[in-house]
């Protein structure tokens, strides 16, 4: 019996420990009550206001359906639109017509303008039409300007002094073949190349096995001495002092069999009255006599009158023009000698010429340039 108690009372320990564990649990959810009741205010309250937001905008969706049913319209449709294949806009046959009319527009003006505002002398072509003075030939740009041509020398420039030498053969025609010819070179304006002309030009008759004599006779302003290496004394010494030798003043060049130069000499301050003396007829007279060829490079035209002083000894006048320096205006000045017959046997010559064309009437060496099309193109307009 004692054993049976103990074992009920044992029981009894276990469900009033069970019933304690049950009365935690309870106090606990009592104590949570509060906090869900105020999260479920809070739910019901943002859908109450939820569902007011809603009935609202549901009645205001009736009522703006009612009013457009009861609104009759202002304009009903009678064809639905009809599209095309083809867009209305832009017209593709219209933007390529009009694209091809500017392509072939727009170069041929850029051709025109750039002709039109390019007034320098290029080639002989700008000569033709603008001058009746015979034209003898051009010479392209020259690698080295102060080198003398020799007989080895097979440049562009070369060829074309070799073209220019037998072209004067045809420009002078004397009866006398015992007196030398006479040519007298000169331009508009200094640094036109006429020295250059004339040292060359001297050159290229004396490698033909002819006797030459170079006279530098631009007194103002020698320049002879940049192609050879000769003295100070000269032409004006001769012609200012008496009792001078001609033959002590002339220089042989090395390098050649039958080629001499006679320097310009000292500056002189008074050049146009050395030159109108008759010393300078009776010297060329005597020199012509020893010589087969005599060139004279003289003073520019378009500044002094120097060369007019001595126009009439000549046999045949070279007027150099140096391409893209001069404008096609300045052509007036020899066609104005020309015509006034003030320079006997006036023929043109063109230096400094685009070398990629050739010289000439149509003879020479061409060197080739990678150029592109659209250049060649202006270029030969």
């Amino acid at each position: 019996m004692i054993e049976s108690l103990k074992r009920l009372q044992t029981n009894l320990y276990i469900q009033r420990k069970d019933l304690k564990g049950k009365e935690e649990d309870l106090n606990s959810k009592i104590g949570k009550i509060p906090v869900q009741e105020h999260q479920y205010r809070v739910i019901a309250r943002q859908q109450k206001v939820k569902e007011e937001l809603y009935l609202y905008l549901l009645q205001k969706r009736e009522e703006t359906a009612i009013s457009l049913s009861a609104t009759v319209p202002n304009a009903r449709v009678i064809d639905l639109a009809k599209t095309s294949k083809m867009p209305v806009s832009p017209k593709r046959s219209l933007t390529y017509s009009a694209a091809i009319l500017l392509g072939l527009l727009i170069p041929f003006f850029i051709i025109y303008t750039n002709s039109l505002l390019d007034t320098k002398i290029k080639s002989r072509f700008d000569l033709e039409g603008k001058t009746k003075i015979p034209f003898i030939g051009d010479i392209p740009t020259s690698t080295s300007p102060f080198e003398i041509m020799n007989s080895n020398s097979r440049t562009s420039s070369a060829e074309a002094l070799r073209i220019i030498r037998s072209n004067l053969e045809f420009m002078v025609n004397k009866d006398n073949e015992n007196q030398a010819k006479l040519f007298f070179v000169t331009s508009s304006f200094p640094q036109e190349g006429k020295t250059f002309v004339s040292a060359n030009l001297a050159a290229t008759f004396a490698l033909s096995g002819k006797k030459v004599l170079l006279i530098g006779m631009d007194i103002r302003s020698p320049r002879l001495d940049k192609y050879f290496t000769i003295p100070n004394k000269g032409l004006t010494n001769y012609l200012s002092t008496n009792g001078i030798d001609i033959n002590d003043l002339i220089i042989k060049q090395k390098g050649y069999d039958d080629f001499y130069v006679l320097p310009a000499g000292i500056i002189p301050p008074n050049p146009a009255e050395l030159l109108m003396g008759k010393k300078v007829e009776e010297l060329l007279e005597l020199l012509k006599s020893e010589y087969d060829y005599i060139i004279v490079d003289t003073a520019p035209i378009g500044l002094v009158a120097d060369t007019l002083l001595i126009a009439k000894y000549a046999d045949c006048f070279i007027y150099v023009f140096r391409a893209n320096f001069l404008g096609k205006r300045m052509l007036n000045i020899p066609n104005s000698l020309y015509k006034e017959k003030k320079l006997p046997n006036i023929c043109l010559l063109l230096n400094d010429t685009d070398s990629t064309k050739g010289y000439g009437y149509g003879y020479g060496y061409k060197i080739k340039t990678n150029k592109s099309w659209y250049e060649k193109f202006i270029k030969s307009s």
